[in-house]
C-alpha cells in the first residue's frame, strides 16, 4: 500500500504505535484491564470489587456461609484532548514517511505529557495513612544537618507500603531527577543497580526490588514540595484515539491532521500506594 500524507489510518497507527513510550507514570502505576471496554467521551466502564471472606476457628460445625459483598467503582472517561498541525505540501514531497513518524511523534510526545500529569496527579487519592510528611511538614531531602537522606525517606515510603501489605513484588516508585542524583551521591561507589542511562519509558533502575522511575511530571505544590508516588500498578487506565482526520488547509497548500484522544484512570486501591511530600534540600555531600 502507498503511504499518503492524507490517509488518516496512517496517521493514527503512527500516533498509536508512539504514544505509550514517553508514558512515564502510565508504565509505573497503570494496568489496562478495562482497555478494551471504552468506546468515546464520556464513557463509563463498572469496576467490580469482592470484599473479604471471613476466616474463622472451626470446631467442628461449619459457621453459616456468609454472602459475598461487591462494591463497584466506575471508571470514567472524562478526559478529552485533541492535536491539530499541518504538512506542507512542499516539505510532504521531500520525505513522506519522515513526516508521516516526525509528526505522529510530536502528537504522541504532546499527548503524553498530558496524561502522564493526569495520572501523576493521583496521589492526592493515596490514603492518608500511608503518607511521609505533608504540606505543612514536608521533609526535606539531603545532607545538611536536620535534612533526611534519601535513601532513608526512600525506606520510609517502602515501611508504609509494608504496613499496608502491599505485595513486595512489582513495586515502583517515580522520582524527581534531583531525588535519584541524590540516590546516587549516597550510593556512592556501593553496589547498586541505578543506571547513568534512562530508558524511553523512564526506567532508571532498581533499588531493594523496587523499580525506580524518573520523571520531570513529579508534581509539586508551588514549585518546591515534590510528591512522590510509590506502589504497584492499581491506576486503572483507558484510552483511545476515537478520531483522527486529514483535510486540505484553505489559507496555504497543504493537508491538516487532526484528532481526538480520550482517556479516563481511576486509583482501585488506594492503600496500595504510598505518597511522600519532599522538599529539595542540600543534594552534595
Amino acid at each position: 500500500m502507498t503511504i499518503t500524507v492524507s490517509d488518516p489510518t496512517i496517521w493514527s497507527a503512527r500516533i498509536l504505535a508512539h504514544l505509550d513510550k514517553t508514558f512515564v507514570y502510565g508504565a509505573a502505576f497503570t494496568n489496562r484491564n478495562y482497555q478494551g471496554e471504552i468506546t468515546d467521551a464520556g464513557s463509563t466502564v463498572r469496576i467490580l470489587q469482592v470484599s473479604d471472606v471471613t476466616v474463622s476457628d472451626y470446631t467442628g460445625t461449619l459457621a453459616a456461609p456468609e454472602n459475598l459483598n461487591d462494591t463497584a467503582l466506575d471508571l470514567v472517561i472524562d478526559q478529552r484532548k485533541s492535536f491539530n498541525f499541518i504538512v506542507d505540501d512542499v516539505d510532504a514531497r521531500r520525505s513522506i514517511l519522515m513526516l508521516v513518524d516526525e509528526g505522529s511523534k510530536r502528537a504522541a510526545q504532546g499527548m503524553s505529557d498530558v496524561r502522564d500529569r493526569h495520572v501523576a496527579s493521583f496521589h492526592s487519592a493515596v490514603d492518608a495513612t500511608n503518607a511521609v510528611g505533608t504540606d505543612a511538614a514536608p521533609v526535606t531531602i539531603g545532607f545538611a544537618a536536620g535534612e533526611t537522606r534519601p535513601y532513608d525517606a526512600f525506606l520510609d515510603l517502602t515501611q508504609k507500603l509494608d504496613e499496608a501489605n502491599v505485595p513486595n513484588p512489582d513495586r515502583r516508585i517515580v522520582l524527581p531527577p534531583w531525588f535519584v542524583r541524590a540516590l546516587k551521591t549516597q550510593f556512592g561507589d556501593r553496589a547498586s543497580s541505578l543506571g547513568d542511562n534512562i530508558t524511553q519509558n523512564g526506567m532508571a533502575g532498581n533499588v531493594d526490588g523496587v523499580t525506580v522511575y524518573q520523571s520531570n511530571n513529579v508534581p509539586s505544590v508551588g514549585g518546591a514540595k515534590f510528591k512522590v508516588l510509590a506502589g504497584v500498578p492499581e491506576i486503572t487506565f483507558a484510552d483511545a484515539i476515537v478520531k483522527t482526520e486529514t483535510l486540505r488547509a484553505q489559507s496555504s497548500f497543504g493537508t491538516l491532521v487532526r484528532g481526538l484522544h480520550v482517556y479516563g484512570a481511576k486509583m482501585t486501591q488506594p492503600r496500595a500506594f504510598a505518597v511522600g511530600t519532599f522538599n529539595k534540600g542540600q543534594l552534595s555531600k
